[in-house]
C-alpha cells in the first residue's frame, strides 16, 4: 500500500455513516447505538465486570463510565458486586441490566434489527457478511499488535 493512504479517515467516514443509520433507527426508543451496544451486551453477558466489558466495547474505562453514566441514571442499569476472585483490581465492580433495563432492551431491539436489516440491504448479502468477517479479522489482529 502507498505510504500516504490514510486508513484511518475512510474508516471513520464509513463508521459515522453507518451511526448515523442506527440512531436514525434508534431514535424513537431515545438511545445511541452506543447506548444499546451497551445495553444489549450486559443484557447478554451480565452480570459482566466493568473492566470486561470496556475490554469487550474497545473502549477504555473512563469513555465507557461516560457512556454508562445516562444509562444508569434512567435506571436500565445497575451494579453489583463480584466476588472477591473475580474483581480485577480495586475499581472493579460488575454491571446487570435491572428490569427496566430488560424492558428497554425488548423495547429497542425490533428498532435496532429495522437498522440492521437497512444496512444489509444498502450493502448487499455478500458485501455485509464480508464486511463483518473483515472487520472481525482486523480488530483480532490490532489486537494481537
Amino acid at each position: 500500500m502507498s505510504k500516504d493512504i490514510c486508513t484511518c479517515a475512510p474508516l471513520r467516514r464509513l463508521t459515522r455513516r453507518i451511526t448515523v443509520l442506527y440512531d436514525h433507527h434508534l431514535q424513537d426508543c431515545e438511545l445511541s447505538i452506543t447506548q444499546y451496544s451497551l445495553i444489549s451486551r450486559i443484557g447478554r453477558k451480565g452480570p459482566i465486570a466493568n473492566i470486561t466489558l470496556a475490554q469487550d466495547m474497545g473502549m477504555d474505562r473512563s469513555t465507557l463510565s461516560r457512556a454508562l453514566k445516562p444509562l444508569m441514571a434512567a435506571g436500565w442499569i445497575e451494579t453489583v458486586d463480584l466476588p472477591a476472585d473475580a474483581q480485577l483490581d480495586k475499581r472493579s465492580f460488575a454491571l446487570q441490566l435491572s428490569q427496566d433495563g430488560r424492558a428497554k432492551l425488548e423495547q429497542a431491539r425490533p428498532y435496532w434489527r429495522r437498522a440492521q436489516d437497512e444496512i444489509d440491504r444498502l450493502l448487499g448479502p455478500d458485501l455485509a457478511r464480508n464486511f463483518n468477517d473483515l472487520i472481525e479479522d482486523a480488530y483480532t489482529r490490532l489486537q494481537e499488535a
